[in-house]
């Protein structure tokens, strides 16, 4: 199954050359360009280094959801972004340096926010709280230093750079414009 995109319509076909839509609309595409490729969850658990259950509980409850294509039920495939994978990553690492999940969902909701291009040239600062970026306004991190809480920062864009680069590895699902098709 191929998944095509129009402006207007979203649908998987069977197959490139019969081009007959499975489904209809499906999701809205972002402007990002990364969404040109899709991914399957075990692409995204062996990249991002997780297991199933965590994708699938981070799925289930929000935390990290798949933006091409979400579950629909029981035999749908859920189709993972380049950025998501590149979250799942962030997250995985600080999972692994002993960060809370309550903190880690609060570093994806900020990383969310920001497109791929940003993101590879991103690191970030969080005291559990709030998240932010390290950037040149020193002052804002001090002053998240000095409340007396533990703080975590994390090079994003290094993480996003290793995804990219293990990613160039495994198999994907292309999704291509319908009216490329007619």
């Amino acid at each position: 199954m191929v998944l095509k995109n129009s402006s207007k319509k979203n649908a998987l076909v069977d197959s490139p050359q019969n081009n007959r839509p499975v489904q209809g609309e499906l999701f809205a595409f972002s402007s990002d360009g990364e969404e040109s490729v899709g991914y399957r969850g075990s692409v995204a658990m062996k990249i991002a280094g997780i297991t199933y259950r965590q994708l699938d509980y981070w799925a289930r409850k929000n935390i990290i959801e798949p933006s091409i294509n979400p579950s629909h039920g029981s035999g749908s495939r859920r189709l993972y972004s380049f950025k998501d994978i590149s979250i799942m990553a962030v997250a995985k690492r600080l999972l692994d340096a002993g960060v809370n999940l309550t903190n880690v969902t609060t570093a994806i909701v900020f990383l969310n926010c920001y497109s791929i291009s940003h993101l590879e040239n991103m690191t970030i600062i969080c005291n559990g709280q709030s998240v932010m970026e390290c950037n040149n306004n020193q002052e804002d991190m001090f002053n998240m230093l000095e409340g007396g809480s533990a703080v975590f920062a994390i090079a994003v864009g290094c993480i996003v750079k290793q995804v990219r680069a293990d990613l160039t590895k495994e198999s994907s699902i292309r999704i291509f414009s319908i009216s490329t098709f007619k």
